[in-house]
């Protein structure tokens, strides 16, 4: 009889931990959401010459204000930094592409290396996105004549507050 007890006290408490471990374990590329405070992470690895990161979907309850963008990103050498823009959609994809994106690349350079081509894209802007939408950066690079194959490698993070309205 005490065995029983204990091994449903034991399955009650694994199964707790479940519960409030799992969400901790799965933070890679997760909103963090604390009070008004909105932050969320993504990153991608492409070889082509168009990358889009999308970002979780944001709150249902809540229009979400993206005020801060910060990416790392790699081209092949050979390779540019062309257009980098943040924007929402209604989906997760670009059919649902809402059509209000915003220039983030400004008038960064690149550092060099043997094979790749390194930027960091670091503003500060506005973009108000309605509830349950989905944020995404999207990123394009050009090549030069005889550019070695194309790959895009970047990571963003996203930064901004929720409001009621």
């Amino acid at each position: 009889m005490r065995f029983a007890e204990f091994a449903k006290v034991t399955l009650a408490f694994l199964g707790f931990l479940l519960v409030f471990a799992a969400p901790v374990q799965a933070q890679n590329n997760k909103p963090v959401r604390s009070g008004n405070w909105y932050e969320d992470r993504a990153s991608i690895n492409i070889g082509g010459n168009l990358a889009t990161l999308w970002f979780a979907q944001a709150p249902a309850d809540k229009f979400l204000n993206i005020t801060h963008v910060a990416c790392d990103i790699e081209t092949a050498l050979g390779w540019m930094l062309g257009r980098t823009s943040v924007g929402g959609s209604t989906t997760n994809g670009m059919a649902g592409d809402l059509g209000r994106s915003q220039s983030i690349r400004g008038t960064v350079e690149a550092e060099v290396s043997i094979s790749f081509r390194y930027y960091s894209v670091v503003t500060d802007t506005f973009l108000k996105l309605g509830p349950g939408r989905f944020p995404f950066i999207s990123i394009t690079s050009a090549s030069a004549p005889n550019a070695n194959p194309s790959q895009v490698i970047a990571d963003c993070t996203i930064v901004g507050n929720l409001s009621d309205d």
